[in-house]
This record gives structure tokens, C-alpha cells and sequence, in this order.
């Protein structure tokens, strides 16, 4: 989204506190412009690696380690580094919620329940050794840092062994990594 206009931002912070899940971090709630409740299944639908729960009318995400939450008029953030930080992670989504209102004839609408993989989820499809060719001192890091968006699979040179194939694809759906 282009700011050299004077424009106010589409998703408007409201509210700053202190992040509970990363002392040195912030986390936001802020303003939509209208309702979404209507938007949310086609927004599900573009971004599959999303939670989302119909019946509750919330889509959950985690964007490079920031958490995410949308409600049918509200966005919660948690981690993000400051509030420029936070505004840009918000624009990012805005630009996807504009995206999913202008497919909203081509994208079918996701109306199940969908829950976002935790991070014992992803450790259980990694190889196992903790041989530590990804960079991580561990699976159990690396699966973290996945889980929260931190990282990608191909970081793990062992899921491109053809023993790991079913793993690396099912992983690749859940997480959108390299396949």
C-alpha cells in the first residue's frame, strides 16, 4: 500500500500494550473499517495456512513470527517490533482482505473449521537426529520456528530425502513452504 499519500491506514491501531509472549515486543488491536464477518470464508480461502472457525467467525495466522487474529471487526496482533512494525503487518492483511473481496466470484469460500498446525504438529513430520544442517540447534527449534512462521522447510536439508517426501509435502500444505 503506497503511504506517500496522505491517507490514514484501512486498519487503524487502537490500542498498544506489552506483548505477554515476548517481553521486548508489542502486540496491537485495531480497528477495521467495517464488518468482515461476510469476507472471512473467502479470506480463509486465500490464505490456507490460516485457522479459521466458521462458526466462531475468527481467522488466526502467524505472518514472520507475528500472531494474528481477525475478528469480524477487530484485528489482534502480538510480537510485532513497534508500532511501524505492527501498522505494516496490518496493511499487509488489508491488502489481502481487498484481494479476497475482489476474487469473491472466483474463490470458493471456506466455511470448516480449520486449525493452524502447533508446533508438535510440524516436529512430528521433521526427520528426527537433530543433526543440525538446518541451522537449528534442534527439530524441536526448527519445528518451533516453523510453527511461528520464523522459518521454511527447505531450511531442512533432509526433508528433500525421498524418504521424507509425504512429510515435505504435507508439511509444504500447512505451513506454505517450498515443496
Amino acid at each position: 500500500m503506497d503511504r506517500s499519500r496522505a491517507e490514514a491506514p484501512a486498519i487503524r491501531i487502537t490500542h498498544v500494550m506489552d506483548c505477554l509472549a515476548d517481553p521486548s515486543k508489542i502486540r496491537v488491536v485495531a480497528a477495521l473499517p467495517a464488518n468482515m464477518h461476510e469476507v472471512l470464508p473467502y479470506l480463509a480461502s486465500l490464505l490456507p495456512t490460516a485457522g479459521y472457525s466458521h462458526a466462531a467467525g475468527i481467522l488466526t495466522l502467524v505472518r514472520q513470527g507475528r500472531l494474528i487474529t481477525v475478528y469480524p471487526e477487530t484485528v489482534t496482533l502480538a510480537k510485532a517490533l513497534d508500532e511501524v512494525d505492527a501498522q505494516a503487518v496490518l496493511d499487509w492483511l488489508w491488502e489481502r482482505i481487498s484481494e479476497a473481496c475482489a476474487r469473491r466470484e472466483e474463490l470458493v469460500p471456506c466455511f470448516e473449521r480449520r486449525r493452524v498446525p502447533r508446533f508438535l504438529d510440524v516436529y512430528r513430520l521433521l526427520p528426527g537426529g537433530n543433526c543440525g544442517r538446518c541451522g537449528e540447534a534442534s527439530c524441536q527449534a526448527l519445528a518451533i520456528r516453523l510453527a511461528f512462521g520464523e522459518a521454511d522447510i527447505s531450511q531442512c536439508p533432509r526433508l528433500l530425502e525421498a524418504e521424507f517426501a509425504r512429510n515435505r509435502s504435507l508439511l509444504s500444505e500447512w505451513l506454505g513452504g517450498a515443496g
